[in-house]
């Protein structure tokens, strides 16, 4: 069946301007996010201080049904394997306060290695640093000998032994020292550091690092600290976000008193900071899920100036996970006043404050940014609901706006589109707080997102605003894949609400944004990786297309869509942009009258797929798979109008010059 409609579109006939932070990510240190991931690191538990979740009685739906308390696991020696000689865990004399290191045994020969990040799930034994023929790599260390006498070499070899990497050797003195080598590629695969010691004596190692030279920022004298993976902060950068929210997400509450992302022990040299558990280790065989925090507030403040980005951090509001934990701070505690409002207070010192006058700015200065990051949002809580958090969100707020006027307070509201916690959060909002974001979170099956189209069309716009933190139609449904074409669709159409009511509608962020390939633990993500490759799912190229393309002020346009086909239209000063997603299994004749639009050639993009089903895939050990993908083509401006078709289940941006 193939019909024809018409459109007319007056970019002179602005509606409403278009929220400047409309869409943004989320960045979480879930699926291997920030270990295994956007740090460049390859090294697992690189400083021997490897604390994981005990999976002992303890998983998911255990502890959301019965919420246990959940156990530390110290393991600091996980992920390392000696051959020969004895491995020690040892904290007398350390390198900094709160890194233990390791200390090798040597009587003869022995052979110390590390297989990387493979997701401790089915690849858990398998080599996991990728190295190229050609690349070279930045090998690092603290060491100091213990009376050895010998020698010491470094490479990475396959599982089989074979050299992916030259050989270098290591120095030593008697005291603690880091030193960094160059270990050149000669050939290309999956490897395993490989530390060969031969002599008699101790040695202790510590902060052991191996990454490509080849790193986000490299020779800027700010990225002093952690170090990221240039091709994943490359493949956020062409999102064109106007913000990041970090770190969480769950991380933020944590699962237990203690395990709640304190920021104070994210920034700071590397070798400082005070790693622990991620509760996300419930979804791993072993618990083997360490936050070595070797990517910490530092570099999110980092990362979002270098992409443009406005920081959105977020921090614990005094209550544990409210599906996970009972244990809630007193709000009128001493412990709530340091552990929540001073945190609070301080991090916004260490984004905005003066290094002459505060400690915390000190800090930033001293990692190489003397200058403000010029915070301006901040989240209190995460999927936080009640009376009292709502109760703690307030008292958090208005010390906020005592020492910070001008700051953006972020309201949780639970976890559901719906429902009484919902719906409190937003009066509690409308009564006493116009000027904060709602974080509305929808993880739906894709039929929602369809029906919901226009749910913020009867917002109120006198009030707060919302901020669509965590979205994703990903709903278990039987026989649907993952991030396949049809999930994508159904996020396209409901986004199309977001940019009409984008007076109303603040922010939103995809829920989740990185993940391990074969070694994740939420199935519905924007950008897969492997060790040596990026996979964009269909969802990421339907954000981009947004986010790429979204103008300035909604515009006027008229017109009878047929049934299954969603618009929305915005402008620039010299373009216009339509979108017009196709929900359908029918084919669409479109004629636009543009009105003041002169002769020339509409720019067209779109994303298009008759299987609902087709998936982009990327295995472990694998190269990007590409099923969908977006297509450009041209469409003749004419006499004030255009025709274009629309095919089942497509997903179209035209942009044409003012």
């Amino acid at each position: 069946m193939e019909e024809t409609f018409s459109l007319h579109v007056d970019a002179e006939r602005e509606l409403h301007d278009v929220s400047d932070m409309l869409f943004g990510i989320f960045l979480e240190d879930i699926n291997f996010a920030c270990d295994g991931g956007l740090n460049a690191n390859m090294v697992n538990n690189s400083s021997f201080d490897g604390i994981y979740l005990s999976r002992k009685g303890y998983n998911q739906p255990i502890a959301i049904l019965f919420k246990p308390e959940p156990h530390d696991l110290i393991d600091r020696l996980r992920y390392w394997k000696l051959r020969g000689g004895k491995l020690e865990s040892l904290y007398e004399d350390p390198v900094a306060e709160n890194s233990w290191y390791a200390r090798v045994r040597v009587q003869g020969q022995c052979c110390l290695e590390n297989l990387g990040y493979n997701g401790a799930k089915r690849h858990s034994k398998i080599c996991a640093m990728s190295i190229r023929e050609g690349q070279e790599y930045e090998f690092s260390y603290w060491a100091r000998s213990r009376d050895f006498q010998g020698s010491i070499t470094v490479s990475v070899t396959d599982e089989n032994g074979v050299a992916l990497t030259g050989t270098v050797q290591l120095g030593l003195s008697s005291n603690w020292d880091q030193v960094t080598l160059t270990l050149p590629g000669i050939r290309t695969g999956y490897g395993k550091l490989v530390l060969q010691f031969e002599g008699q004596g101790c040695v202790d190692l510590d902060g052991i690092g191996l990454m490509t030279i080849d790193t986000w920022g490299r020779n800027d004298a700010r990225w002093s600290q952690g170090r990221l993976r240039r091709d994943l902060v490359e493949a956020l950068r062409d999102l064109k976000p106007r913000f990041m929210r970090f770190p969480g997400g769950c991380i933020v509450e944590g699962n237990k008193p203690g395990n709640e992302y304190n920021w104070k022990d994210t920034v700071g040299p590397v070798i400082n900071r005070k790693g622990k558990y991620s509760l996300w280790g419930e979804r791993t065989k072993d618990g083997g899920y360490h936050q070595s925090f070797q990517i910490g507030f530092y570099e999110f403040f980092l990362m979002c100036e270098d992409l443009g980005m406005e920081p959105l951090p977020t921090v614990f509001a005094g209550l544990n996970c409210q599906f996970r934990s009972r244990h809630v701070l007193n709000t009128h505690s001493v412990e709530f006043q340091e552990k929540v409002v001073q945190n609070t207070l301080d991090l916004i010192e260490y984004a905005n404050g003066d290094p002459g006058s505060n400690p915390w700015a000190t800090l930033r200065a001293e990692a190489g940014h003397p200058r403000p990051f010029g915070l301006k949002y901040i989240g209190i809580g995460n999927e936080n609901f009640g009376e009292d958090f709502l109760e703690k969100f307030e008292v958090v707020k208005k010390a906020i706006d005592s020492h910070y006027p001008g700051i953006t307070c972020v309201l949780s509201s639970g976890s559901s589109p719906k429902g009484k916690n919902l719906d409190a959060a937003w009066a509690r909002a409308n009564e006493q707080f116009p000027d904060v974001r709602v974080d509305e979170h929808s993880y739906q099956y894709p039929g929602w997102f369809l029906k919901n189209h226009r749910r913020y069309d009867n917002y109120r716009r006198d009030g707060a605003k919302v901020y669509m933190g965590e979205y994703a139609a990903n709903f278990p449904v039987f026989g649907l894949k993952p991030n396949c074409y049809k999930t994508a669709l159904a996020e396209a159409a409901f986004l199309t609400g977001l940019e009409r009511n984008s007076d109303v509608v603040a922010m939103s962020s995809y829920a989740e944004l990185f993940s391990l390939s074969e070694g994740e633990q939420w199935g519905q993500n924007l950008i897969n990786f492997n060790p040596a490759h990026v996979l964009l799912t269909a969802n990421y190229f339907v954000q981009r297309m947004f986010s790429t393309t979204v103008g300035d002020r909604v515009v006027d346009m008229q017109g009878k869509l047929p049934k299954g086909v969603l618009s929305s239209a915005t402008a620039t000063k010299d373009r216009v942009i339509i979108k017009l997603v196709n929900t359908s299994s029918d084919t669409f004749h479109v004629q636009f009258s543009l009105a003041g639009i002169p002769d020339d050639r509409a720019q067209v993009e779109y994303l298009q797929s008759d299987d609902l089903k087709a998936a982009n895939a990327m295995k472990f050990n694998g190269t990007p798979e590409y099923a969908v993908e977006p297509k450009a083509m041209e469409a003749a401006v004419q006499n004030c109008t255009v025709v274009l078709d629309l095919k089942p289940y497509g997903f179209y941006v035209l942009t044409a010059k003012r």
